[in-house]
């Protein structure tokens, strides 16, 4: 059986006034339902070992085996403003998504390819 995937770009502003524990609990619960986040405001290294951490202890092989975890400066030419809006100046974002569900690759000339698969 074929797995559908939904995709959710988040801006900056649902996410910067929750602690980084909410902010953790809110991204895991997403991708459990097989959603793939893709955050404008990136996530901080305390944050990144937190939402690994607490994925270990979720794994569960039958339904849900863990998370993907990419994250990236966009450096000055990288615009985002036309689909997560003006004002925030954050170059930084991090990707996530269910385990099975993508390849990310990022090219030396910063172009960023998510092939997802079901």
């Amino acid at each position: 059986m074929k797995m559908k995937y939904r995709v959710d770009f988040i801006p900056y502003n649902e996410t910067h006034d929750l602690s980084s524990d909410e902010k953790v609990r809110y991204i895991l619960s997403k991708v459990m339902r097989n959603t793939i986040l893709i955050l404008e405001s990136g996530l901080t290294h305390t944050e990144e070992l937190t939402l690994i951490q607490r994925t270990m202890g979720e794994i569960d092989y039958k339904d849900f085996i863990g998370i993907k975890l990419f994250s990236f400066e966009g450096g000055d030419d990288f615009k985002w403003s036309k689909l997560f809006g003006k004002g925030n100046k954050n170059k930084s974002f991090t990707i996530v998504a269910p385990n099975e569900a993508v390849s990310v690759i990022k090219d030396r000339r910063g172009i960023l390819s998510i092939r997802i698969s079901g």
